[in-house]
């Protein structure tokens, strides 16, 4: 059986950079919302991540519907365009598409892993063949704490995503992608001893458009500023940048 496998692992804070052209929000929630139903062979996929896990006596990944959609969306639009890859043909990642459509999750890690086989394989044959890459097999002894898979079988092939992440908070209710000047931040972080002291825009190459201090989110600009929302907490003497949801803060 012939295949393919990417792989894309963050270790910590590390995520890949893209040249990203506008990105359409209500396109990705359409395409996410349509396959966001979890298919037998995902669930499968899952359970045997979760094997793996318990075998090194890791603690299970919780299923995330958000990285599922993402993922679902993403093997969906590599198979209909005809390529493979961690960026869109238009130049947006994988985790950009994430933050785009995940509205409330803040992360502190990403990982993801893409395999192409042909149609027919089993769940069993596509894990193979993910942990054939040594990144890959990597992806399921990191310290994510969610994950989501999504496959779409098309022109005799199965085209398989699996997104992983750490998230270290989730805001009290989904942000809509445009903001009200002084919007303020209500994350429900995952450790006690999280501080928010700050959060930022930035672009995609990971340039600041907009900075500010605490958790209200303004501008001194009369105009628009859209872009990835970070948050920097403090635990102790120490910051940790989690990233959140593309918005528009008007």
């Amino acid at each position: 059986m012939s295949f393919l496998v990417l792989a894309l692992a963050a270790p910590g804070i590390a995520f890949a950079q893209t040249s990203l052209s506008p990105v359409s929000y209500s396109q990705a929630l359409e395409v996410s919302q349509k396959d966001s139903a979890r298919r037998p062979l995902d669930l499968q996929l899952f359970q045997i991540a979760n094997e793996v896990r318990s075998q090194s006596r890791l603690a299970p990944l919780e299923a995330h519907p958000g990285l599922a959609a993402a993922a679902q969306a993403h093997a969906r639009d590599m198979a209909t365009k005809g390529y493979v890859g961690y960026a869109d043909p238009a130049g947006a990642s994988l985790f950009d598409h994430v933050r785009v459509s995940e509205r409330s999750a803040l992360i502190g890690s990403f990982g993801s892993s893409i395999a192409v086989l042909e149609a027919g394989a089993t769940a069993a044959e596509i894990h193979q063949a993910i942990q054939s890459d040594a990144a890959n097999a990597e992806n399921l002894h990191r310290a994510f704490s969610h994950a989501g898979m999504g496959s779409y079988v098309h022109d005799g092939r199965v085209y398989v995503v699996q997104v992983f992440a750490r998230i270290d908070g989730e805001l009290n209710e989904p942000l809509p992608l445009q903001l009200a000047q002084s919007t303020v931040l209500r994350p429900a972080l995952a450790a006690k001893a999280m501080t928010p002291v700050a959060w930022s825009l930035t672009d995609d190459k990971g340039d600041v458009l907009a900075r500010g201090n605490g958790r209200r989110l303004q501008t001194s600009s009369a105009g628009a500023v859209e872009g990835y929302l970070n948050l920097d907490v403090a635990i102790g003497n120490d910051i940790y940048t989690l990233r959140g949801p593309f918005v528009e803060l008007n």
